[in-house]
C-alpha cells in the first residue's frame, strides 16, 4: 500500500498537482485508521489528503484507478445493473437500440433513487462499454466522453428522480431541495467516474497524449460540451459581464451602420453649389432595426449546458432586441420565456427539463417530432417575415426521421435561419447526425464550442 501511495503522489505531481512529502505521510496515516477493504473510503481518503486544489478534469480519479486497478466484477458488484443491460445492441450504433439505453438511463435511476454509488461505479464502466466507441474511432478523453454523454441523458435522470419523488408525495419540499442536492452531487460522481474509465483505457492503448495535463485555458475557452463543475462556475460567473459587452458591441456596430447608403441625387443637388465637385455628400440614413429572434434549443444530455448558455444571453439582450421568444426541446417542444423573463439571473437546466411538453414519450432526441409540432402549434404565431430563428444542438436524431419538410416550411417563413451546433465540424455527418440534411434549410451553420465563439456569433446574428 505504502509503495501506491508514493507512485499515486508522484503521478499527481507529474500531473501539477502540488503533494508534499508530509501530505503523502497524512495519506498513510489515515489509511492506517480506515477499512482498506472499502474502496470508495480509500478513494476519498487519499483524495482529501492529497489533493488541496481544485481537480476539474477528474485527474485524480483517472490517476487513483491506474494505481488501484481492481478485476473488473461488474456483475458481482451491481447483479441489478448488470442484469439490465442484457438486451443485444444493434450494430447501427448504441442510440439506434432504445431498449438498451433504456434499460441502462432505468439502472442508473434506481442507483440514484437508492443512493447506491457501488451501483453507479459499475454502471459507468457498463456505459463506457456500450457507448464511447474507444477503439472503433479516434479521439481524445473529451470526445468519448461525450459520446457516452449523449446516450445517457443525466439532466433527464436528475428531472426523472425528482419526478418520482414527488409522486411519492413523502417529502416536502426542503427535503425535496436536499435530495436533489444530493442526486445531484452523485450524477457528478458518475460523470467523473465517466471520465476516469475513459482516461484509463486509453491509457492502456498507449494513448497517453490525451490524457495528458491540459494545459491552462482561459474560461471563456473552455469546450462547452465537456465543462467540469469548477469549470462551469468560471463559465457562469462570466455570464453577466459578457452580456454587458455584447450590449455594447452591438450598438456600435449599428451605430457604425446607420449612415446607410450614398444617396446620389441629393448629393448631386447639392454639389450645384460648388460647381459641380461632391464637397457635401448626402447618405441615406438607415433605420434602426431591432430583430425578432426565437430560440429553440436542444436540452437532452451533454447539450442542455450550452443551451443554458444559449438562453442566458439572448434573453439578456433585450435592450438589443425587440422581442424575444424561447422554446426548449428533446422530443417535445415547449415556450420557456417565461421563465427567463421571471429569472433575476440564472435558470437551471432541469427547469426547462422539467417544463411540460418537453419530453415526449421516451424522453431521447427527436429532431423530426420537434420540429413537426413547432409548425403545428407555434409557427403561426412565434414566427414572421422578420424573425431571426436561431436553432441550437447536435443534430443527432438517434436514427429517426429528421422532419427536413418541417425545418423546410419555419424556413420559408423566417427571415434567416442560423443553426449552433456546439459539436465540432469534424463530426457532422457522424453516425446519426442529420447535418447534411438540415443544413441546405439553414442560412447558415455554425460551429460553437466555446463561450467567446458564442459570443462572436450571437453579434453577428443580431
Amino acid at each position: 500500500m505504502l509503495d501506491r501511495v508514493i507512485e499515486l503522489a508522484d503521478r499527481l505531481r507529474a500531473g501539477g498537482f502540488g503533494v508534499s512529502t508530509g501530505e503523502v505521510i497524512d495519506a498513510c496515516e489515515s489509511l492506517g485508521r480506515i477499512d482498506l477493504a472499502d474502496r470508495a473510503l480509500v478513494r476519498a481518503v487519499l483524495r482529501a489528503t492529497l489533493v488541496k486544489t481544485a481537480d476539474p478534469h477528474g485527474r485524480f480519479d483517472a490517476e487513483f484507478e491506474r494505481v488501484f486497478r481492481e478485476a473488473p466484477d461488474l456483475a458481482g458488484r451491481s447483479a441489478t445493473a448488470a442484469a439490465s443491460l442484457d438486451a443485444p445492441r444493434s450494430p447501427e450504433g448504441p442510440t439506434s437500440s432504445s431498449l438498451a439505453t433504456g434499460a441502462l438511463d432505468d439502472a442508473v435511476l434506481r442507483a440514484l433513487l437508492d443512493h447506491d454509488h457501488e451501483s453507479l461505479a459499475a454502471l459507468a464502466a457498463l456505459a463506457v462499454d456500450a457507448y464511447s466507441g474507444i477503439g472503433d474511432h479516434l479521439g481524445t478523453e473529451r470526445y468519448f466522453v461525450h459520446r457516452v454523454l449523449r446516450a445517457v441523458d443525466l439532466s433527464r435522470m436528475l428531472s426523472a428522480a425528482m419526478q418520482q419523488l414527488r409522486r411519492d408525495g413523502e417529502l416536502d419540499e426542503l427535503e425535496l431541495m436536499l435530495q436533489r442536492t444530493q442526486f445531484a452531487a452523485a450524477l457528478e460522481e458518475f460523470r467523473r467516474r465517466l471520465a476516469s474509465e475513459i482516461a484509463s483505457r486509453l491509457d492502456d492503448r498507449g494513448a497517453t497524449a490525451d490524457v495528458a495535463p491540459p494545459e491552462r485555458t482561459a474560461p471563456e475557452d473552455l469546450e462547452l460540451l465537456s465543462l467540469s463543475r469548477a469549470e462551469y462556475e468560471q463559465v457562469r460567473r462570466m455570464l453577466q459581464p459578457l452580456i454587458r459587452t455584447l450590449a455594447a458591441r452591438i450598438g456600435q456596430k449599428r451605430r457604425r451602420g446607420s449612415t446607410g447608403r450614398l444617396d446620389v441625387r441629393r448629393t448631386v443637388r447639392r454639389s450645384m453649389q460648388s460647381g459641380g465637385v461632391p464637397l457635401d455628400v448626402v447618405m441615406r440614413r438607415r433605420r434602426r432595426h431591432r430583430p425578432e429572434v426565437v430560440v429553440m434549443c436542444d436540452v437532452s444530455g451533454s447539450v442542455a449546458e450550452f443551451a443554458q448558455f444559449m438562453f442566458t444571453i439572448i434573453n439578456g439582450l433585450h435592450a438589443e432586441l425587440r422581442n424575444v421568444r424561447s422554446f426548449a426541446f428533446v422530443d417535445g417542444v415547449a415556450e420557456v420565456s417565461d421563465v427567463f423573463a421571471d429569472a433575476r439571473y440564472e435558470v437551471a437546466v432541469n427547469r426547462l427539463v422539467e417544463r411540460r411538453g418537453v419530453l415526449g414519450l421516451d424522453g431521447h432526441s427527436d429532431y423530426g417530432k420537434v420540429f413537426e409540432r413547432f409548425v403545428q402549434r407555434h409557427l403561426d404565431d412565434a414566427v414572421g417575415s422578420a424573425t431571426t430563428v436561431v436553432i441550437t444542438g447536435d443534430a443527432r436524431g438517434n436514427y429517426r426521421d429528421g422532419g427536413v419538410e418541417h425545418l423546410e416550411r419555419i424556413a420559408s417563413r423566417a427571415r434567416r435561419v442560423y443553426w449552433l451546433n456546439p459539436e465540432a465540424a469534424s463530426t457532422w455527418g457522424e453516425d446519426d447526425s442529420l447535418v447534411g440534411a438540415y443544413r441546405h434549410a439553414c442560412t447558415d451553420m455554425f460551429e460553437v464550442r466555446t463561450l467567446a465563439q458564442l459570443a462572436d456569433v450571437i453579434t453577428e446574428l443580431v
